[in-house]
């Protein structure tokens, strides 16, 4: 080992409480790294290994009813590589010994296990047997709530005939990944389940024998990235058999909030891990100059006996190199693992055959790179110093920094009115302005941190209240079967516990407006309707008009209309003409894209009477009382499921809150170690710089406890003004981020409490506390009577 090399090890050495300080910061910024972009990558390619395993389809047909062999003309349109013709219906399910009603799809498969297009992979069981044709497989998620295992029955209600099916095993299916309920955004596998069935079964039980519903296909590869001009002609080829309705797989729920997910995910790995490399940065800046000052004659001797620049040079560049490699190694290595975590707890949401935290050789090493360039540009301005010592000037020691009054020195009447503890840090904070801008850029990176987590917190707080106490105040939704006149609203008033209904008719449509096109839906209610209250983004009611139809600002963004333009709707069901309506009222929603007309109007706009398609219902509290409703609704004809607000609500506070809650704890530790790495780092270089004056006032009979009271004083001011800046930098994060990561499904509320900027100021005061903790103690440890001896 060579001189410089032991010196170095000894500087290491002396500084190792900051260098620890350092190195955590730096660990956390690369951790950061190492975890988002292995989580998105551990998503992605299960995602698209998945798809490609399963021959997920790029495209679906619903339509009424067709002949199989009319499908035959989809092989004339260019673009299509293969299709697969099938059958596909929502269904009631009734299992043994649960009270309420659940609801699910029936899909058909081939009775032969054959690679299909949107092949299943069975998880527990085996395929379909030539046994018996009542055999189902059901959705694995569906099956583990449920403890459905192979070898029991199920009955379903197919076709308005209740049937028993024989459970030959379970499995997951490509698209349904995300498993949502008609009309949900959030998985809900404990009350919809997806159940295969052979597809001769399917045809004998629905009444479709050489018919289908719904044709799932694959795309040539130079169409699948812009698949619009083949779904426009499928649908005109299909026109004359019903209204076909083609899906393109970006917007196949599913895939769509998978690919949400991996988006959101690529906003976070922009924002934490630059946040916690560049205060590294800007601390270890400080420290190489402290050290640079302090070992100048080190220095200029090493220069004056002939070692050059570059080996100088090197040597001190090679500190920030080892505290890269080390950051760098821990960095990587707590990533790795916290990837391994958060991979897991996906699984709460997506259904696939498995998720892998495996280990990615590019991102380790370019998370390893990213440690030591960062500690090395650190180090950058240091070394700078270093190398422009000249040999003669630097062996000397160097001169007293020149004391110039502040500017608030000049205002004498304020001045004198500071206790002389109050003068010694102002002068310190103002006198080292790149210790203190360093202190106050950690401080205010450290409160926009906590408040921009805080306000995540509100956000997804403010999306319950709002869809849950403002807009589902029902307590229970019933889809029923296709449309029913009015007379179905009053036999479920007769049901036991009900005190009121309201009907809903749903009319599924495609929008158009000139080039502008989007597939969804209107929504009719009547006027006084109390269940279904459509809000804006303020929670304040908006009236439905008599004529028209109100759209929320994301669809009417997408069709690119305004209120009092006229808008072209096509109904999925019903007449096939195209219908033209005024746009109304444009307002502000936060969840997904809705249209709201008055119910009547709308049934009079579709050629119909009087239909409603869903019922909303208010019952008596009780359990006596909600169990005997589940049984009657059971036996009510027109069911096809029912959902439940209270059960959506308590579903979602367990998927999102929970684990939200645990982010926001280490959130805000992880900014705590940015309050506290800053401190610690210029408090105990404050320390080492004013020996002298601290032996001193110890001289003068003032107490470790009061010596260390200046201290702390300089930093609790820096981290107060730090932390003053960072609120409004927090609140602008808050917005671009909502803004960034607001989807077609779900618009983050921009929603901030009181409470969020409380608990960021409390938060700075907190770490504040803390990191003086090891300040104290250095001055308690001090050996004053040393430092009076020290000689200029």
């Amino acid at each position: 080992m060579s001189v410089l090399d032991r010196k170095l090890s000894r500087d290491l050495y002396a500084v190792k409480g900051l260098l620890i300080a350092i190195v955590a910061i730096l660990t956390v910024g690369i951790a950061g790294f190492v975890l988002y972009l292995s989580l998105y990558y551990n998503l992605e390619l299960s995602r698209r290994s998945y798809y490609a395993q399963s021959r997920m389809a790029d495209f679906w047909i619903d339509i009424e009813k067709i002949p199989q062999l009319e499908l035959q003309r989809l092989r004339e349109i260019r673009g299509i590589s293969d299709f697969r013709p099938r059958i596909n219906f929502s269904v009631s399910v009734d299992l043994e010994g649960v009270d309420r009603p659940l609801s699910g799809e029936v899909i058909s498969l081939p009775a032969e296990p054959t690679p299909v297009i949107n092949n299943i992979v069975i998880r527990s069981g085996g395929y379909f047997t030539n046994l018996r044709s009542e055999e189902v497989i059901v959705s694995d998620a569906f099956a583990r709530a449920r403890g459905i295992k192979p070898g029991d029955t199920i009955h379903l209600l197919l076709n308005n005939r209740r049937q028993e099916l024989f459970v030959v095993g379970t499995a997951v299916s490509p698209e349904y990944v995300y498993t949502m309920s008609q009309g949900g955004i959030f998985p809900d596998a404990n009350n919809y389940g997806i159940f295969f069935v052979k597809h001769s079964f399917a045809e004998e039980v629905f009444d479709f024998q050489g018919a289908a519903n719904q044709v799932v296909g694959l795309l040539a590869p130079e169409v699948r990235e812009r698949p619009q001009r083949v779904l426009d002609q499928i649908e005109t080829v299909l026109a004359p058999y019903g209204k076909p309705t083609a899906t393109a797989l970006a917007k196949q729920s599913s895939n769509q909030m998978v690919v949400d997910q991996l988006e959101k995910i690529k906003i976070e790995s922009m924002i934490l891990p630059p946040i916690f490399m560049v205060v590294a940065i800007s601390i270890l800046n400080v420290l190489m100059m402290r050290i640079a000052e302090q070992q100048r004659t080190i220095v200029g001797t090493l220069k004056a006996i002939g070692v050059s620049n570059w080996t100088i040079f090197g040597h001190y560049l090679n500190f920030g190199v080892i505290i890269g490699l080390i950051g760098g190694i821990l960095g990587v290595g707590l990533g790795y693992w916290l990837a391994g975590i958060v991979t897991e707890m996906q699984a709460q949401f997506f259904e696939f055959p498995r998720l892998i935290n495996r280990p990615y050789p590019y991102i380790l090493g370019v998370g390893l790179l990213l440690s030591v360039l960062f500690s090395v540009l650190g180090t950058l301005r240091g070394v700078r110093a270093v190398m422009r010592l000249k040999p003669a000037e630097a062996m000397r020691p160097k001169p007293p920094v020149v004391g110039r009054r502040t500017f608030l020195e000049r205002g004498s009447f304020f001045w004198r009115r500071l206790d002389f503890r109050w003068q010694l840090v102002i002068r310190s904070i103002f006198r080292q302005r790149v210790r203190t801008a360093t202190g106050l850029f950690a401080a205010m990176t450290g409160a926009s941190l906590v408040f921009v987590t805080m306000h995540m917190m509100d956000s997804f707080q403010e999306i319950i209240t709002f869809q849950f106490d403002k807009m589902m105040l029902s307590d229970y939704e019933i889809s029923l079967k296709g449309e029913h006149d009015f007379s179905v609203v009053y036999e479920a008033q007769r049901l036991s516990g009900v005190d009121l209904v309201e009907p809903v008719f749903g009319v599924g449509c495609t929008f158009h407006n000139g080039l502008h096109k989007k597939k969804g839906g209107i929504t009719g209610i009547v006027p006084t309707a109390r269940l279904t209250v459509p809000r804006d983004a303020e929670g304040i009611p908006v009236p439905i008009p008599q004529t028209g139809v109100m759209l929320n600002r994301q669809l009417a963004n997408m069709l690119h209309v305004s209120a009092g333009d006229q808008l072209t709707i096509v109904p999925l069901k019903g007449e096939t003409r195209e219908i033209t309506i005024p746009v109304t009222r444009v307002y502000e929603s936060l969840m997904g894209i809705s249209a709201f007309a008055n119910l009547e109007y709308l049934n009079h706009l579709v050629g119909e009477e009087t239909s409603v398609t869903s019922l909303q219902l208010k019952v008596q509290p009780g359990e006596e009382a909600r169990q005997q409703l589940f049984r009657e609704l059971k036996q009510f004809p027109a069911l096809q499921g029912v959902g439940s607000a209270r059960e959506q609500k308590m579903l979602l506070e367990e998927l999102i809150l929970g684990p939200t809650i645990a982010v926001v704890a280490i959130m805000v530790l992880f900014a705590g170690l940015i309050f506290c790495g800053s401190v610690l780092t210029a408090s105990l270089i404050s320390l080492a710089e004013r020996q002298q004056e601290i032996a001193t006032l110890r001289v003068l009979g003032y107490t470790p406890h009061e010596v260390g009271a200046i201290f702390f004083r300089e930093s609790f001011l820096i981290n107060m003004l730090g932390t003053a800046i960072g609120l409004p930098l927090g609140y602008w994060l808050s917005y671009v981020i909502d803004e960034a990561s607001s989807t077609e499904m779900l618009r983050m509320p921009f929603v901030i409490e009181p409470r969020s900027f409380w608990i960021t100021i409390v938060t700075g005061v907190v770490f504040t506390f803390i990191a003086h903790f090891p300040v104290q103690w250095a001055v308690r440890k001090m050996d004053w009577q040393r430092a009076l001896n020290v000689k200029e």
